[in-house]
């Protein structure tokens, strides 16, 4: 099915509460504000290391709001429907908050947004033993490797870059089995999945996104995991000591994950060592390598021991156990 784009001008003020109203009707937008990007990168917790030029493309364009609907009847009353919504607006709009409210019409073509992943997310293998696939491929599993179906669109984290990839190596040559699982910063849920395919017991998987939960929920769906074998929180561990409690209850963990950016974990060098089982298993991932040393110097203090790492492609990945307290610094 084809769409139309309906895009909306608009202020950084008044950007997510013209989208609230929007999305009443359209029933969903999205929010494309330059400013969002800077106050991302100058945040005082800083959530990534690395951030994609295309964020700075056109750095002046206005905040916009956009939705996308369906080119009938519907599509058509909806639309209508907020053509009166802005009318309203800028009729009551005497000071400027909502800004020029112009709007741009534009169709879509399904196959620009929906099928372009398909071009280049091609099934591949993991380490030893996985055998990761996206859902409309039919290709044939090889002998002794397990299936992981993953597709692109639901969310990020596919196991094609190189942070989750040296996570699913590293699971892959651990015994995971009749483990319980921590994954922290779980996204589309891959590592959690990727650890209960290998035979881990039951995975907790946990991330500050709501919409982490309902995605990393159905690619479990479709990997036959049921309900009984995974549990999912929501909230940030580091400002809500809450959840905290809950994550603590639910361990000690044979393995924990962690694929964020370093100033995160080393933030969590304070919770997750405790959290983990004496002979259990912590890794560490999302690192930039100029990055690296923080990190090993943050967990090494934390009593943790480095038993591997990974580099690839400017990221590296550390795999740590507790230490002797001959070996802690």
């Amino acid at each position: 099915m084809d769409y139309i784009e309906v895009k909306i001008t608009t202020t950084h003020e008044a950007a997510e509460l013209l989208a609230e109203l929007l999305a009443e009707i359209t029933g969903g937008c999205s929010v494309d504000d330059p400013q969002t990007v800077e106050d991302f990168i100058h945040a005082p917790v800083k959530r990534w290391d690395y951030i994609e030029d295309q964020l700075f493309d056109n750095p002046d364009r206005l905040p916009s709001v956009s939705c996308y609907l369906t080119p009938d009847a519907d599509g058509a009353s909806r639309l209508k429907q907020a053509g009166q919504l802005l009318a309203e607006l800028k009729m009551q709009d005497e000071g400027g908050f909502y800004g020029a409210l112009t709007m741009e019409v534009s169709p879509v073509r399904s196959e620009d947004w929906e099928n372009k992943w398909k071009e280049y997310y091609k099934p591949f293998a993991v380490g030893d033993r996985l055998f990761v696939c996206p859902s409309w491929e039919k290709a044939e599993v090889p002998d002794g490797r397990v299936l992981l179906t993953m597709d692109p669109a639901s969310s990020f984290g596919t196991g094609s870059h190189a942070t989750t990839r040296m996570c699913m190596e590293q699971l892959d040559a651990l015994d995971v089995a009749g483990q319980k699982v921590l994954d922290v910063g779980c996204g589309s849920g891959i590592l959690a999945c990727t650890a209960l395919l290998l035979g881990a017991r039951h995975a907790l998987a946990c991330d500050i996104e709501e919409n982490a939960m309902r995605v990393t929920a159905e690619n479990m769906d479709k990997n036959g995991l049921m309900g009984t074998r995974y549990s999912t929180h929501c909230g940030d561990l580091l400002s809500d000591p809450v959840l905290r409690e809950e994550l603590a209850a639910g361990g000690p963990y044979g393995v924990i994950l962690a694929n964020i950016v370093a100033d995160v974990l080393i933030a969590m060098a304070d919770y997750l060592p405790a959290w983990l089982s004496r002979d259990g298993h912590l890794i560490l991932s999302g690192i930039i390598d100029s990055r690296a040393q923080e990190v090993r110097n943050a967990f090494r203090k934390a009593g943790m021991v480095i038993t591997q790492e990974r580099a690839r492609d400017g990221w590296v990945m550390i795999c740590c156990m507790h230490g002797s307290d001959s070996e802690k610094l």
